[in-house]
């Protein structure tokens, strides 16, 4: 029997934990895929933890960031070759028949299986993911700049793809962390002027540095006179950022919530969002079509994902550095 490492949550009280299991045979529908990176987010916290009323199917490998090379072929699979780099994203199935499915927003699928939280996810050094879920790679790319893209970078892209338009010309991120940091670089063939808000200085500097104006949340509530925001995208957790884009906003603007935030409510201005005509949607990662695009983006180097790796062996240190936000760069992919 082969064997491979993996990344494994058995249970929720003793946290993760490196472990020697099988590699897995694919299925029909499968690929074998050997890992070569995998990105971390903060949906692996959650996922480690237990924290939402949806709880990930144990034992679970998370991950769902993943960049690697086919090892071998499930019966069924049509497009994709031995040898052949792939990316695999957080949808990792769907029910393929709903309106969501037909109409090519999978992304909303009630009966989605994800990645690396309902199904094994890439945290490891090999996994078997559907072929009809992953998006073929060219083979000069860099897997540690590739692998954020099945995550924040599809749901960054995503979000300015639904927030872009002839009336939208200023654009404020608040929250310049894995995925915001992403989003300025995809708003400025938008958007003509990009406010970004963190409060981390660290993230200021690099908002900065990829073109945004910046400024820290004391900074920009002290504002005598703060500009009208046609449209804004919170990737923060934090409540306040919701209440500061609310008021930011003028009148018909439109905000977009992208991050999970602390708490399962949150407190709206009903008065002032209907009298303002202010407009709220939410955005949940996206879909494969999306993905494609998101990939040839970065091929063409149009943006640049701010990354540093760490070996699959530190999984422990890179979990707890993202959950203290103490990681340097935006966006951590373990190396197997």
């Amino acid at each position: 029997m082969r064997t491979m490492r993996a990344a494994v949550l058995r249970d929720f009280s003793l946290g993760i934990q490196l472990e020697d299991m099988a590699i897995p045979e694919p299925k029909p529908n499968q690929v074998l895929v050997r890992i070569l990176a995998s990105g971390i987010c903060h949906t692996d916290l959650h996922a480690i933890n237990g924290s939402w009323d949806r709880k990930p199917i144990l034992p679970l490998i998370p991950g769902h960031e993943g960049v690697g090379v086919i090892e071998a072929l499930g019966s069924k699979v049509t497009g994709f070759t031995l040898d052949q780099k792939v990316l695999i994203p957080w949808i990792g199935r769907t029910c393929r028949t709903c309106s969501f499915c037909f109409n090519g927003i999978e992304n909303y699928c009630e009966k989605q299986f994800n990645t690396g939280y309902i199904i094994p996810g890439t945290h490891a050094e090999y996994t078997a993911a559907d072929f009809r879920y992953i998006v073929p790679l060219a083979n000069d790319i860099d897997p540690i700049q590739t692998a954020p893209l099945a995550c924040a970078g599809l749901t960054a892209f995503e979000t300015i793809k639904q927030l872009r338009s002839n009336e939208n010309q200023t654009l404020l991120i608040m929250g310049v962390g894995g995925v915001g940091h992403l989003a300025i670089q995809y708003a400025k063939e938008f958007f003509t002027r990009i406010i970004a808000i963190d409060p981390s200085a660290i993230r200021i500097e690099q908002a900065k540095l990829l073109g945004a104006e910046t400024y820290s949340p004391e900074e920009w509530l002290s504002l005598n006179s703060k500009p009208l925001i046609d449209a804004a995208a919170v990737f923060a957790a934090d409540p306040r950022a919701v209440t500061d884009s609310i008021n930011a906003l003028k009148n018909g603007g439109t905000l977009a919530l992208v991050g999970l935030g602390k708490h399962k409510e949150l407190s709206l201005p009903w008065f002032e969002l209907v009298t303002r005509g202010i407009r709220i949607l939410g955005s949940h990662v996206g879909p494969i079509s999306t993905l494609k695009e998101v990939v040839e983006y970065h091929h063409l180097g149009k943006a640049k994902v701010l990354v540093e790796s760490r070996p699959l062996a530190d999984i422990h240190l890179a979990m707890a550095d993202l959950a203290a936000g103490i990681n340097n760069s935006p966006r951590l992919v373990l190396v197997p």
